[in-house]
């Protein structure tokens, strides 16, 4: 691999990480404003700056790598997964 093509790969992925901290974040920050009620898709959207279909696939990853757990098609079901509830 080139190192054109390596430094495009690893920004890639430095962007997709911070992507994904920026929903993760505003899942946290939505559920202390709002009494533990979790944001929509839209307004997950909205408030991170792209599309439902990117956020549904950051969610996805913070699903599989086990930060958040969520009921798929019931709306508003993002549960923050804890230290304690991994142990």
């Amino acid at each position: 691999m080139t190192n054109v093509k390596r430094y495009v790969k690893d920004n890639r992925s430095r962007e997709r990480e911070q992507m994904m901290q920026a929903v993760y974040d505003f899942i946290v920050g939505y559920k202390d404003e709002w009494g533990g009620v979790s944001p929509s898709l839209g307004e997950i959207a909205n408030g991170c700056y792209m599309s439902r279909s990117n956020v549904v696939r950051y969610l996805d990853i913070l699903e599989a790598r086990g930060y958040i757990e969520r009921v798929h098609n019931v709306p508003r079901s993002i549960r923050l997964i804890t230290e304690q509830d991994r142990l």
